[in-house]
């Protein structure tokens, strides 16, 4: 299981990679719908096969709607923001970012005292925030790039609080089936208001990148990892997420030529310490 769930989490961060390959060539809006529809249709054999019922329970319409909804705005920004700089350096800012803002969220949701490791987690965080946006380059700060992935950062952590809830009844692939459905619905009218040409010369590269967004990085991989987490636990599982961002610069390296920028690497490095402070370090109680 630990061997599935290292692919699977190599295969998230290839997501990077090949959104950077597909918007090179098709309108962001346009490939949003494409994804979403495939993963959609990819979902339902799954169910059915699992035996997962499609019926959503009364308490869990609402924060199933608001995944659907953060999902949308999500996988926009993370398209739009590819054409503005590195695949690699996207991946980082908003896989290590989002983690940490749905702390900092859910703590203020909840009305909870943070534990002494939580805030020096929370406290790594931002110091990582500020080298992942190069704060030292004024230009670079407020950059698009660095603006859009920041909110990218911030809808994922929406999303994971709504997921939070929504999950509480619901099996987690029905959410996923729900949270692909909703944007793929939004971004239909891009097919008949946008230019279609562009996809219909796309070459096999395009093709290769779309299933692996779809088919090997969200609906394999996601039930691999959902999987994992039933076997493994969740912290052992979920800490399998850190190689996320690792696995994106380093695709990024070797597929698409882009070279890891020094501030990345440090404010990655900072955050992925952050995120296990927080999420899966346990202090070793001694005897009195």
């Amino acid at each position: 299981m630990r061997i599935l769930m290292f692919v699977s989490m190599m295969l998230w961060a290839l997501t990077w990679i090949a959104s950077k390959v597909m918007i090179e060539q098709a309108d962001p809006f346009q490939i949003a719908w494409i994804k979403c529809i495939i993963v959609t249709l990819s979902f339902l054999p799954i169910m059915l096969c699992l035996k997962i019922p499609f019926n959503i329970p009364k308490e869990a319409v609402m924060p199933t709607l608001l995944v659907g909804f953060f999902n949308t705005i999500y996988n926009y920004l993370l398209l739009i923001g590819l054409q503005y700089g590195d695949a690699g350096s996207a991946g980082v800012i908003a896989e290590v970012l989002a983690p940490i803002f749905a702390t900092i969220i859910w703590t203020i949701i909840k009305k909870s005292t943070l534990l002494r490791k939580e805030k020096i987690g929370l406290f790594l965080g931002l110091i990582s925030g500020a080298f992942l946006v190069d704060i030292f380059n004024p230009q670079a700060l407020l950059s698009l790039f660095n603006i859009i992935y920041v909110l990218a950062a911030l809808m994922w952590a929406f999303l994971t609080i709504s997921s939070r809830y929504a999950t509480e009844s619901t099996h987690p692939i029905a959410i996923n089936f729900y949270s692909s459905m909703i944007p793929s619905i939004v971004f239909l009218p891009a097919l008949f208001f946008k230019d279609i040409e562009p996809i219909l010369h796309t070459d096999g590269y395009f093709w290769i990148s779309m299933f692996s967004v779809t088919i090997l990085s969200t609906t394999f991989a996601t039930t691999i990892f959902y999987k994992g987490i039933k076997v493994l636990g969740v912290t052992q599982g979920g800490i399998f997420v850190l190689l996320v961002p690792i696995g994106a610069l380093f695709f990024a390296w070797i597929l698409l030529g882009e070279i890891p920028k020094i501030h990345t690497i440090i404010g990655g490095i900072i955050a992925l310490g952050a995120i296990y402070l927080i999420n899966f370090y346990r202090p070793k109680r001694t005897c009195a």
